[in-house]
């Protein structure tokens, strides 16, 4: 099978690529890129599309089996155009092997960050509120045992979720996969414990979505001041991850961030059974309000693409020789449409982004 993309524009800062070329594909591999001539059973005008490393969804909830979160991965996957989903903490280590069954039945790629607990979320939201729970050896095995597919450890700095541990449940995972040297993801929402005590743990890499939350306690003091240690973290590279879900992102909150430079590394949707498809729909629609908000088409796809991609060890470099493993991705000038964000306020904008069509690999 020879697929042609013409004119559109390849964005891939690992290659290289950033420019308006052509990219011929035999049979699943990148043949060139560069002005094509070539004899293709199917060929795709790419004119005012991106063509980039396969779209990755950094937050999602797809553990069906056994969690009253659990999504099916395809649905809000490779169904909506996104080739890869990252489970961030359904699952831990007591389930894994249910949760791998799960998802050989999938077209989806899925990776996971492992929940720090046990249990996962298969009890709803209490699993650090127990000491039984967080057993680092057991753990340790679930990650020797699936080294391919858990890519990191999740945590949940909540107040529902530790109760009245506070901050050590988090301390203690924290240096778990620091020890390890896996990324990590820390869920960030009502204290305690306080976000400069898990601010006060994190270091570079590490990954602290819902960030942009509206919630007492969050990015922005009452005096309406940053949060003068978030601001130093984030220069030392630690990951700010919208993770919008049901009750974590404002407007407001975002785009005063956004303005002072505190733009997200990563655009995450946090899909789960409670949001979809009524609150929200798809991992478009996140990096659509994002858009809006101001920032432009290479930080939405380091966003969505690139910056995943280096996290997670995928080999999707758009290269002559590599699997083709490819996004084509529009952004659209519309009507004017009302979207909300997780706090009920709205906005009206007049631009989308539209992940077009997935081009190549498999999982």
């Amino acid at each position: 099978m020879k697929i042609l993309l013409k004119n559109g524009r390849i964005y891939d800062p690992r290659s290289g690529e950033n420019r308006k070329a052509d990219i011929a594909i035999c049979n699943g591999i990148i043949h060139s890129i560069g002005k094509a001539i070539y004899d293709a059973d199917e060929i795709l005008d790419c004119c005012d599309k991106w063509i980039v490393p396969s779209v990755t969804d950094m937050h999602v909830h797809c553990f069906h089996k056994r969690t009253n979160l659990g999504l099916y991965a395809d649905e809000i996957g490779i169904c909506k155009n996104v080739r890869s989903l990252v489970d961030a903490g359904s699952c831990g280590a007591d389930d894994i092997d249910d949760f791998m069954d799960d998802l050989s039945e999938m077209k989806t790629r899925v990776k996971i960050f492992i929940n720090y607990s046990s249990i996962g979320l298969t009890k709803n939201s209490c699993e650090f509120s127990e000491n039984c729970w967080l057993d680092e050896d057991k753990l340790m095995k679930a990650i020797k045992k699936y080294p391919d597919v858990i890519c990191g450890v999740k945590l949940r700095a909540s107040k529902s979720v530790v109760k009245d541990k506070g901050i050590e449940p988090i301390r203690s995972g924290i240096q778990f996969a620091h020890r390890l040297h896996l990324p990590l993801m820390i869920h960030v929402g009502n204290e305690p414990p306080k976000l400069d005590e898990v601010l006060s743990l994190v270091e570079k890499g590490d990954i602290l979505t819902h960030i942009y939350h509206g919630k007492k306690g969050g990015l922005f003091l009452e005096n309406g001041e940053l949060n003068k240690l978030a601001i130093k973290k984030y220069q030392k590279g630690v990951l700010f991850d919208v993770g919008h879900g049901s009750a974590s992102f404002s407007f407001d909150v975002a785009e005063k961030a956004f303005k002072l430079g505190l733009i997200p590394h990563l655009i995450s949707s946090d899909l789960h059974a409670n949001n979809y498809p009524d609150i929200i729909s798809s991992l478009a629609e996140i990096v659509t309000k994002i858009y809006n908000l101001g920032l432009d088409e290479s930080q939405i796809l380091d966003a969505i693409s690139i910056r995943p991609a280096k996290i997670l060890h995928l080999d999707n470099m758009i290269q002559v020789g590599n699997k083709a493993d490819l996004s084509i991705v529009s952004f659209n000038k519309t009507d004017k449409k009302r979207y909300v964000d997780a706090e009920g306020n709205e906005r009206i904008f007049d631009k989308q982004v539209v992940f077009e069509r997935l081009v190549g690999s498999e999982k």
